[in-house]
């Protein structure tokens, strides 16, 4: 008999989201979905990056001399740099208003004071998937940055599959292609490994704090539309044989407009993984 998939961990781990220290306190957010929406998600976001500007604005009034370099950091690391900074993916990082900067998710951006610019360059510490989202690369493209043999290389009623065993914490790595293009990956993992891929896309991605769906999460990785490419989704699916039961979805921004051809995106892909016998 199938049982109910228990609650991901990650519904403790978001159920206030993080985005920063600011004077000892930290700054939250907290808004309820009923159904899957990249809107809803962006508009989520909008609240969140309202907060981290009024974190970060208050110290841009400040005279102080400021000297500039480039910053190479970690998630959660901070440095003190002074204050009137300006950054300008606050996703990356941002400048509290005791003059720290500190690095929020995994990217690249600048920061800078009268005129003035440097790079700020931010890495993750978990790499639970090595995973390419270069969306509209050609199939071939994608072949040629991969140093392994796919299992998948086929087309399935308009859609490309590339996929790939064993990469990281994803038991099966899937690429798909629509005109040639690449617009969506799915990492499919044995619920064990929850927290490591949870640490992983924490660092490079903000999520809503409640289920989108049943036993589904949903973020980007951006704060507003300006910033965001990827759209990432994480389904706890009971239909699947355990060790492709806990499902990470990787959308370009652009696919994710447009939920009819997702659907049809991951039917085509659910067909072939039936085809592999992974589906109950």
């Amino acid at each position: 008999m199938r049982t109910r998939p228990k609650k991901l961990y990650l519904s403790k781990k978001i159920g206030r989201v993080r985005i920063g220290r600011t004077d000892g306190y930290y700054l939250c957010g907290r808004l309820k979905f009923k159904s899957y929406s990249m809107k809803r998600i962006i508009e989520f976001l909008a609240v969140l990056a309202a907060v981290v500007c009024f974190a970060a604005c208050s110290s841009n009034d400040s005279d102080e001399n400021v000297s500039l370099s480039d910053q190479f950091m970690y998630v959660g690391d901070s440095v003190k740099i002074g204050s009137g900074i300006n950054v300008d993916n606050k996703f990356v990082a941002y400048v509290s208003n005791d003059g720290y900067l500190h690095a929020s998710h995994v990217g690249e951006t600048t920061y800078g004071n009268n005129g003035a610019k440097a790079n700020i360059t931010v890495k993750g510490r978990h790499k639970a998937f090595d995973v390419i989202t270069d969306w509209g690369i050609s199939p071939t493209e994608l072949k040629s940055r991969v140093h392994a043999t796919p299992i998948i290389d086929e087309e399935a009623d308009g859609v490309y599959m590339v996929a790939y065993k064993q990469v990281g914490c994803a038991n099966l790595l899937i690429y798909e292609f629509k005109d040639n293009k690449m617009h969506m990956v799915i990492a499919m993992s044995n619920p064990s490994d929850e927290k490591e891929i949870l640490d992983y896309l924490m660092e490079r991605y903000v999520f809503a704090p409640e289920e989108i769906q049943a036993y589904t999460w949903g973020g980007a990785d951006g704060l507003d539309d300006a910033h965001i490419t990827t759209i990432v989704g994480l389904k706890l699916n009971s239909d699947f044989k355990f060790d492709y039961m806990l499902q990470t979805y990787f959308i370009s921004k652009k696919l994710g407009k447009n939920n009819a051809k997702v659907n049809m995106m991951k039917m085509q892909a659910r067909k072939i993984m039936t085809s592999m016998q992974i589906i109950h």
